[in-house]
């Protein structure tokens, strides 16, 4: 990989008088490609395998894949994610309590989340109705 003082002396120009001097463009290209070059060999250094192969083949293939829509997620995962977030206000008084379920309305629809006591004893997300 290319030092950060190799990078720059590329956009170097001189002025009038003879002095070094570099653009706000050439700065520009000049931090662009030490990123680029940065996070390429992070991306080398720190490669993700998928069982015995690599998950991505090189650098610009995991690029591509972070410029990809993100999933939507499904409706069970926006229940689970807005029903734990309000969980607390629901908690039973009971401490003998395994189960409950509370209701609540998201994107214009009716949810009754049911939650279960776990073996240590905190309330998780079973399902939703």
């Amino acid at each position: 990989m290319k030092s950060k003082e190799e990078i720059l002396a590329k956009y170097y120009t001189t002025d009038a008088d003879g002095l070094p001097e570099i653009s706000a463009d050439g700065l520009l290209k000049a931090m662009e490609e030490y990123r680029d070059a940065t996070e390429g060999a992070a991306f080398n250094a720190a490669r993700q395998n998928a069982g015995d192969k690599l998950l991505y083949a090189n650098f610009s293939d995991y690029r591509e894949a972070l410029k990809k829509e993100p999933l939507e997620p499904s409706e069970n995962e926006k229940v689970k994610f807005v029903a734990d977030s309000i969980v607390e206000q629901f908690l039973p008084s009971d401490p003998t309590a395994q189960h409950f379920s509370f209701q609540f309305r998201t994107e214009g629809k009716e949810y009754t989340a049911r939650y279960i006591r776990n073996v240590q004893g905190y309330w998780e997300y079973e399902s939703f109705i």
